[in-house]
């Protein structure tokens, strides 16, 4: 008797079985301090079945959880080929020695071996925040000593790149970070298009057939909606796909009463409303907004109906972490989302994205510090397309060293912190710690661990994070063998109601060298889902914590099957069969993806300092410059907060 087939395709050779996780050899004690969106774990092997352990719930914190001592590849899931194979989005290793030092259950920093090095500067973390500081280290002291300290397999936090081979085409797509507006030069020190090499005019495939595909993964799901091809899918009764949604919203499946809540949130102005509004400076209307959520100045301000909240909530979510009732309304009006009838600053902006979103950046920058870490020339098609040389990374004779899979565990002022000349960093690498020490520290590295991580932390920044809220979040690549039923449905991005997620699309290509993919419906395609976790009506910590709690009780398998049905729903009545038409899938599970900022975040309550302004205080021989300070997190600001607080130490230490 034959075999019946499993309908969703979960019984085929594809890229999920074709490789192995690799990320476990030789890192068994890998990676404490992440730099961009790490932390987080699961359990799926027979000790854990894939869920949180007795006694453990969304309120508790998941402060005991041994169970992330065990992740293995039935959690983690396949990586696709190439560099980034071994690390995609947070890895079992970086997850469980993560849980064990905020559990107080790893080495101590006495236990370390003492490598007798001398840097200048230690910076702790290889994201975008790490590589700008070791860009403007090399630039403000080109003879000194500079040591970057990763706790990933691959430099880059959340700016890597998933790699997929279908049919003989390579697919790229992001990890994470993801977009980028060309700027003009300027000439000074923060024109990284300059000073790294970065072209300011790129080559995309041809447009196909009638769709109009978006170039990245964000603008589509409401800035620059209206330039391309996106439908929207209503579930429930009347519900179903309506293409071009704001040119006639009598389609959509909203009672009168909600279309019209609708109409007004795209129309309304914020000078109706705000008090004072006469003569109301921007700062006035700034502090205002940053006293409420956005949920509260969309529903009791303007009055308009719950559904309008809802539908921004997992649009505000993927952009800063949580959804309405959890982020200031000040990022509302950052953001330029409608209800606020203010000229958008990206009115006429063009998103760009590398083949692998922001990973090209964070290449641009290591190709520049270490040249012979990336294959080639420092031209497009090398840069995006060559191999990184590992060696290379930690060679003793160049002024910025790269120490990958090195979890930070302890920094420390040797003596006072007034006075003293050095810090002692503790890192574990390949189950062995070591210590080194430098003139300066750089804390480039996630606020959520910095408070287990630095021995001397001050008081007044250890109450600042209390207000830094983090919420996870899931990017999830599947490779597609063809996109007919996109094209039949006449789309190449949606946003829908659905079990998993709320949005993907695919892109355009943007050629790169070699990297010259045939774009059109019968060759294969890069499909993204940037997943988020929001939970109305809990705080804004719980939601974290629940988010979290799912994203790490996961295994691979569960999060494939809901993401095939979810496809189903969506496009099995176009042609799509998953069985036929997935050709490889990967997830990047981010549990600390965003701060997600509430009221306050920005100006402080009740005349206290905002948290951020704290944080930037560097003390003794220590600064911190990571992405979060910024609220919204993105590369030109990671890299911002990188700069400062590498010319902080720098002017320190003379």
């Amino acid at each position: 008797m034959t075999k019946k087939r499993d309908p969703l395709g979960l019984d085929r050779d594809i890229t999920r079985r074709d490789f192995v996780h690799l990320a476990g050899a030789g890192l068994a004690a890998s990676a404490f301090v992440g730099c961009g969106g790490e932390g987080g774990s699961s359990a799926a092997d027979s000790s854990a079945s894939g869920a949180p352990p007795a006694g453990a719930t969304a309120g508790s914190g998941m402060r005991s959880d041994p169970w992330s001592d065990t992740l293995g590849p039935d959690w983690y899931g396949p990586g696709g080929v190439g560099d980034y194979a071994s690390s995609h989005g947070n890895t079992p290793e970086v997850v469980g020695a993560a849980h064990r030092l905020r559990d107080g259950r790893g080495p101590g920093q006495g236990d370390a071996f003492e490598t007798g090095e001398q840097y200048d500067v230690i910076i702790v973390g290889g994201g975008l925040s790490g590589l700008s500081a070791a860009h403007h280290f090399k630039r403000l002291h080109p003879t000194g000593r500079c040591l970057v300290l990763d706790n990933h397999p691959v430099f880059g936090g959340e700016a890597k790149r998933n790699e997929i081979e279908v049919d003989g085409v390579q697919l790229i797509g992001p990890q994470g970070s993801n977009d980028f507006g060309v700027r003009e030069p300027t000439g000074q020190p923060d024109d990284y298009f300059t000073s790294l090499g970065i072209p300011r005019e790129f080559e995309y495939a041809p447009a196909a057939s009638n769709v109009e595909a978006p170039f990245e993964n964000y603008g589509y799901m409401h800035w620059v909606q209206d330039r391309f091809s996106v439908g929207h899918h209503f579930g429930g009764a009347g519900g179903g796909w309506v293409n071009d949604l704001w040119s006639d919203t009598s389609r959509a499946p909203w009672s009168e009463d909600v279309r019209a809540g609708f109409e007004k949130w795209r129309t309304v102005n914020i000078a109706d409303y705000r008090p004072g509004s006469v003569g109301a400076s921007a700062d006035e209307t700034a502090r205002w907004l940053d006293t409420m959520t956005l949920k509260t100045y969309y529903e009791q301000v303007l009055g308009l109906p719950p559904e309008v909240t809802a539908y921004v909530d997992p649009i505000l979510a993927s952009i800063i972490g949580l959804g309405c009732d959890a982020i200031s309304a000040w990022w509302g009006s950052h953001f330029a989302l409608p209800g606020f009838g203010e000229p958008s600053r990206y009115d006429g902006m063009t998103f760009h994205s590398f083949p692998g979103g922001n990973a090209g950046i964070a290449r641009y920058f290591v190709k520049d510090l270490i040249p012979d870490a990336i294959e080639g020339r420092r031209e497009l098609g090398d840069v995006i397309n060559g191999r990184i040389g590992f060696s290379a990374l930690d060679r003793a004779n160049q002024t910025v060293r790269m120490r990958l899979a090195s979890s930070v565990i302890d920094v420390r002022h040797q003596g006072a912190t007034s006075g003293t000349e050095r810090v002692r960093v503790t890192y574990v690498r390949e189950g062995r710690a070591y210590a080194a020490e430098a003139s300066g520290v750089v804390m480039a590295t996630g606020g959520w661990m910095n408070a287990h991580v630095l021995e001397d932390l001050p008081t007044d920044h250890r109450a600042a994070y209390t207000h830094f809220q983090h919420a996870p979040v899931l990017v999830a690549n599947v490779a597609l063998r063809n996109w007919r039923f996109l094209d039949r449905l006449g789309i190449a991005a949606c946003i829908y109601d659905g079990d998993l997620g709320f949005s993907c699309n695919i892109r355009r290509p943007m050629y790169a060298g070699n990297h010259r993919p045939e774009f059109g419906p019968d060759h294969p395609a890069m499909l993204t889902f940037y997943i988020t976790y929001e939970s109305p009506g809990l705080s804004p910590s719980d939601q974290g914590v629940r988010g979290r709690t799912e994203l790490l009780s996961s295994p691979f398998r569960d999060y494939e099957r809901r993401l095939r049905e979810q496809m189903v729903v969506l496009f099995g009545e176009a042609g799509f069969d998953p069985a036929n038409d997935i050709g490889g899938l990967v997830l990047n599970r981010w549990g600390h993806a965003y701060v997600a900022p509430g009221p306050g975040f920005l100006y402080g309550v009740n005349g206290s300092p905002a948290p951020p302004d704290v944080i930037r205080e560097p003390f003794g021989r220590i600064a911190i410059g990571h992405s979060e300070l910024r609220g919204h997190q993105n590369w030109t600001g990671a890299a911002a907060e990188g700069r400062r607080a590498v010319e902080t130490i720098l002017e320190r230490i003379g």
